[in-house]
């Protein structure tokens, strides 16, 4: 297996952030919004689960992402999100309690 490109890397990383993304605010809009904002976490999730699938399918966006190794960049990804969230949390905590 020959080493991915920039490009490659590119468009595997944005892929998947943004598959993520989507996923992690389908779930959380599905489960806690109301009714009219219940069915945009849905459409999310939806848009996330297609969006996993082009990128893993051969035949479509598959083909740039197979060489490339995203552990490390998953984890920094998978990382920053967590500390996005938590310093949200930590600052509507500190509005909510003033």
């Amino acid at each position: 297996m020959e080493d991915a490109d920039m490009m490659e890397i590119i468009v595997a990383m944005f892929g998947i952030g943004l598959g993520l993304s989507l996923l992690g605010m389908g779930l959380l809009v599905a489960y806690y919004g109301s009714s009219k904002t219940r069915n945009f976490g849905f459409l999310f999730l939806l848009v996330a689960v297609v969006l996993f699938y082009l990128l893993y399918d051969d035949d479509l966006l598959g083909k740039y992402t197979v060489g490339v190794e995203l552990h490390n960049s998953l984890l920094a990804f998978i990382g920053g999100m967590l500390g996005g969230i938590l310093g949200i949390i930590a600052f509507l905590v500190a509005i909510i309690k003033s």
